[in-house]
């Protein structure tokens, strides 16, 4: 279990961070030059993800120039204190997972752990976590939750496949099928540690939570959470056409676009003016709201 006086509420110092997966074969001199693109356009914060090729070298370059760089996709404590020993300024994970909150504390660093249903809503309350990521914060059907799942778990997704377990969506079932349901990204990755070596005897359904969904799933969330003087990143489908919305009318205090802030294609390309428009884009939308500012300050009640 995680020791609660050990979290020093390590609250994460920007509105905006920008999630960068890169393409398979991308080089890892595109990814830092995009970064560095990023941070030159107005960006306080990036997130690699720890299944983007070369991560570790990219932390490394991006330490070396004193850029807030940040890993993600972290499930475990393996995971977390590697990128730790790389330099990661924080971390920030897909579910909510006790170890790798544990390593993040205990090295004085933030981490957004992804929360979804409301057992991940205690724990964080109980934990006195400092900032969460609501993770997919735009998923309205089941499909768009198996979406948003697999992406951050296409390893875990491609060995269970390897062994024969089938992975779909509610709509998908077929009524004489053995289940196991699946309702946020937690649940994925701990039935994932459970089963990888066991034989299929169900199919893995990732069925949608009852109750509310999509950003006003996220607003009951950021409204719960920050009585509890814990602050709310959007993640999964986020973009600056959106952003505005989320950060107002669904109360969030940060958001974190992927693709739309920084595209795998263009950085697999070298278009680093595409990633300076693109980044620009969305630090405006920031700075329109915030008084020019893309900077968090710390958590103050009621700021959000």
């Amino acid at each position: 279990m995680v020791d609660k006086e050990s979290n020093l509420l390590n609250y994460l110092n920007a509105r905006l961070v920008g999630i960068l997966r890169t393409k398979q074969g991308t080089p890892a001199v595109n990814a830092i030059n995009a970064i560095q693109s990023a941070f030159d356009s107005g960006a306080t914060a990036v997130e690699v993800t720890s299944n983007s090729d070369f991560w570790q070298q990219i932390v490394d370059e991006c330490v070396k120039r004193n850029l807030n760089i940040g890993v993600g996709s972290i499930k475990n404590e393996k995971t977390a204190k590697e990128a730790i020993s790389h330099g990661a300024k924080f971390l920030v994970s897909p579910g909510f997972f006790e170890d790798a909150i544990e390593v993040a504390n205990k090295n004085n660093i933030p981490i957004l752990p992804g929360v979804f249903t409301e057992p991940n809503f205690k724990q964080a309350i109980d934990l006195k976590i400092a900032d969460v990521k609501f993770f997919p914060a735009n998923a309205r059907t089941n499909e768009e939750l198996f979406k948003a799942i697999k992406e951050p778990f296409r390893d875990e997704f491609e060995e269970l496949s390897k062994l024969g377990w089938k992975i779909i969506h509610f709509d998908q079932v077929d009524t004489n099928e053995k289940v196991t349901l699946i309702k946020s990204p937690t649940q994925f990755y701990k039935l994932y540690l459970n089963i990888r070596n066991q034989k299929p005897d169900s199919t893995v359904v990732i069925k949608l939570p009852e109750g509310s969904a999509g950003f006003e799933k996220l607003k009951e969330f950021s409204d719960q959470l920050s009585k509890y003087e814990i602050r709310t990143y959007a993640v999964g489908g986020i973009n600056d056409k959106n952003m505005r919305e989320v950060l107002t009318k669904y109360n969030a205090f940060g958001v974190c676009p992927g693709s739309g802030m920084l595209n795998a294609d263009a950085i697999f390309n070298g278009d680093y003016e595409r990633v300076k428009t693109d980044v620009k884009r969305h630090v405006d939308v920031i700075k329109e709201i915030f008084a020019d500012s893309v900077i968090a300050t710390p958590f103050i009640q009621g700021s959000q």
